[in-house]
């Protein structure tokens, strides 16, 4: 363990001072492509500066689609300890972890419109996999450029179908986690709302979501067999965020149904965030109340196969 933290630390010295001398903040801001079209691990990432924070989403190489790590906040280093951060940032780095394994992703500025991320990662599940150190190239993400005199049309706007919504009513203050014939749920008095399995743990801490965010209504798409369920506090989405969340971040404004394969799904580009197999209507109704209740990230207990999912601002 000594002598992994050792190899880090000094790859780590190694990056930070052989990185080019840029501006901060703004030449990390933006989504970067991996120039390797055939790498088997990081394709891409999105970098966002909102203030003084910094937060990186990492996708992962994937069949059919590339896995979303999620977004979590970076930790950014500049040259000394007088450095003003955001002017002066040379390095960035994000940790993430799973159940079984964690990754500490270190990126760099590597020339004009460049990055270098390496990632370290070590698993924790006994499986007896070697921890391993990984390197990655990105370009940044070229924009359509604005061509003076040039109008292009505009696409129509999509009005926002209102939708019956199906919601069960729940007190946040008696909600807890009980065990019923070796099963953990949550159940308000004597009707259970979600059911963990034996994860004692993932029901604990959905339970502290639901009170965290005061929700008091259970909602579905699809009874009884639900291909989307959230939460919502007296009719309006949860807000703010809570500590430890697993969550991807989505544009609701951009998100639109989409027959993938002969699959519904909803998408944001070419990155799908919900499957809801042949049933078109039901993929319809969830984008729907997606857009009319202006959710923009979809939170998870216990990837990857969650048994507890829920929509926020």
């Amino acid at each position: 363990m000594k002598k992994n933290l050792f190899y880090f630390l000094f790859c780590f010295f190694l990056l930070f001072s052989s990185a080019p001398a840029f501006g901060g903040f703004d030449d990390f801001a933006g989504t970067w492509k991996n120039m390797d079209a055939n790498t088997g691990g990081i394709t891409k990432l999105r970098i966002a500066i909102e203030g003084s924070e910094v937060r990186v989403n990492a996708w992962g190489k994937c069949h059919p689609e590339d896995c979303d790590w999620g977004e979590i906040k970076a930790d950014a280093y500049g040259p000394s300890a007088s450095s003003n951060i955001q002017s002066s940032a040379q390095a960035l780095i994000a940790r993430y972890k799973t159940d079984f394994s964690s990754t500490i992703l270190v990126i760099t500025r590597a020339g004009s419109d460049r990055l270098k991320a390496e990632a370290y990662t070590s698993f924790r599940d006994g499986s007896g996999r070697s921890n391993y150190a990984a390197e990655y190239t990105f370009n940044r993400a070229r924009i359509q450029a604005v061509v003076p005199g040039v109008v292009r049309p505009m696409q129509p706007v999509q009005p926002i179908q209102p939708v019956k919504e199906d919601c069960i009513s729940f007190s946040p203050d008696n909600a807890k986690v009980v065990t019923a014939q070796g099963r953990w749920k949550i159940a308000d008095g004597t009707h259970w709302m979600f059911d963990f399995g034996e994860k004692r743990h993932e029901a604990e801490r959905a339970l502290s979501v639901i009170k965290h965010y005061r929700t008091n209504q259970s909602c579905f798409v699809g009874r009884p067999d639900p291909s989307l369920q959230y939460l919502l506090v007296s009719g309006r989405s949860p807000e703010g965020s809570a500590r430890g969340e697993d969550c991807v971040s989505f544009n609701p404004d951009t998100i639109e149904a989409k027959n993938v394969n002969g699959r519904w799904k909803i998408v944001d580009g070419s990155h799908w965030l919900f499957d809801f197999e042949g049933n078109e209507a039901e993929a319809r109704d969830a984008l729907n109340i997606i857009k009319q209740h202006g959710f923009t990230k979809s939170c998870f207990v216990g990837r990857p196969e969650p048994d507890f999912q829920y929509l926020r601002k």
